[in-house]
């Protein structure tokens, strides 16, 4: 039997079977690897909407590129609202420049009720054109154009419709739509949308045909913008 260097007695020749100190002349075992952690599981890969071309309006709701008037995702109405994409704003060392298009005018409308644009609508003989009757009286009220648009129409609570030119009265004229008709504002001025109202939208002449529905249509100062049974806009410009 083998000895121990702590002087056991042992039957066995690599430990020693009383104290389990390593024998003499045993190699030691190797030591083990030190264990490597696994690899962290990589993030999975969020899908993101393909970039819209820099001249290209996006949805301020969903970010999908403009297909048209209404985003085909969530509805969104780019016509009744601002622009998505605004110019950006030069640096603060450039020097100032004088304002250019509507900004450097003062153009307001006044809306007053038109005997003669009235006895058009009577006579085009529409289906309450002979219970309509002309307004007594009807005090002028004038609005300022201010922003990128303003909406003319009429308000309704139940609809959360509010628009820039209320034409609610008194006296309230029926033939105007709730959203009848924006002014926009252009570089070179403004423009009249038609909402594609109920009634139409005239420009100047009332008995012509009346402007095409959501088409931006420029306009000056002096123009009449008719609409409803007797409501007519004077657009100025100083």
């Amino acid at each position: 039997m083998a000895s121990c260097p702590r002087g056991h007695e042992s039957g066995t020749l690599d430990y020693c079977d009383v104290c389990g100190t390593l024998m003499g002349g045993a190699a030691a075992p190797p030591a083990a690897a030190p264990a490597v952690p696994p690899p962290a599981s990589a993030e999975p890969a969020t899908a993101t909407p393909p970039a819209a071309p820099p001249d290209v309006r996006t949805c301020p709701v969903c970010g999908t590129p403009q297909p048209g008037r209404f985003c085909e995702e969530d509805g969104y109405d780019f016509l009744l609202a601002p622009p998505v994409n605004p110019p950006s704003a030069p640096p603060a060392d450039a020097p100032a420049s004088p304002p250019a298009g509507p900004a450097a005018q003062r153009w307001t409308v006044a809306v007053h009720p038109d005997p003669a644009y009235f006895e058009v609508v009577k006579a085009m003989g529409g289906e309450d054109a002979a219970a309509m009757a002309f307004p007594r009286f009807a005090a002028e009220r004038r609005f300022v154009l201010t922003g990128e648009q303003m909406v003319i129409g009429r308000r309704s609570q139940s609809r959360g419709i509010n628009p820039d030119i209320d034409l609610v009265g008194p006296p309230e004229d029926p033939g105007v739509s709730h959203l009848h008709a924006l002014l926009v504002a252009r570089q070179d001025g403004w423009a009249v949308v038609d909402l594609d109202s109920a009634n139409g939208t005239f420009l100047n002449d009332p008995s012509s045909n009346p402007i095409d529905p959501n088409v931006q249509v420029p306009i000056k100062g002096g123009d009449k913008i008719y609409l409803g049974a007797w409501t007519v806009l004077t657009v100025h410009a100083s």
